[in-house]
């Protein structure tokens, strides 16, 4: 279960604030955040949960195709940040950082330390997918996340799933010869 707060302007051109939450059922549960930047910029991404009780989040960045950019498990940035009018006090295991991206949509995945990606493509998974109970509870601390997204024009909570490689490029090829088919049939 997550709610998800936004202010929403008249202009798609403006940069938004979005601030999400929920609970993990499972110490390996891992939520997914898709978000949009318009042009290039320096966004402020950082979680809120550990000082207010949750577990140590790791936090990462993923291109459109699923690529790795970055990923963050202690912050140790202590003290509070502004979003949609509200402060939101992060702690020194909180996620914290800014990045600069270029424009386009991208994934933000959260995870509970220390269930690290796996690979280089969000489709390769993350360490502890086959262990539901790694740390045996949330690490003494509640299932709890809050995680905040700033200066992008849009943010959802479980976006469409990326493709894998491999079946984009299958469909590429079907493609090729569906066209293939098709003018070979013409000139008959």
């Amino acid at each position: 279960m997550s709610t998800v707060v936004a202010v929403f302007l008249c202009s798609p051109t403006y940069a938004l604030d979005f601030d999400f939450n929920g609970t993990f059922s499972k110490d390996n549960d891992v939520d997914l955040l898709g978000f949009t930047i318009e042009e290039d910029s320096t966004i402020t991404i950082f979680s809120s949960s550990w000082d207010d009780g949750g577990f140590d989040p790791i936090l990462a960045i993923w291109g459109s195709a699923g690529q790795f950019i970055s990923e963050q498990d202690d912050g140790h940035n202590t003290g509070s940040t502004s979003s949609n009018g509200v402060e939101y006090t992060h702690g020194t295991w909180d996620s914290y950082y800014e990045l600069s991206l270029s424009a386009g949509s991208y994934t933000a995945s959260i995870a509970q330390y220390n269930n690290f990606a796996s690979g280089n493509n969000l489709s390769d998974g993350f360490i502890y997918d086959d262990d539901p109970n790694f740390r045996n509870g949330f690490g003494g601390r509640s299932n709890y996340w809050e995680f905040h997204i700033l200066n992008v024009q849009e943010a959802i909570e479980n976006p469409a799933p990326v493709p894998e490689p491999s079946t984009v490029l299958l469909l590429g090829f079907g493609l090729v010869g569906i066209a293939g088919i098709r003018r070979k049939t013409r000139k008959q």
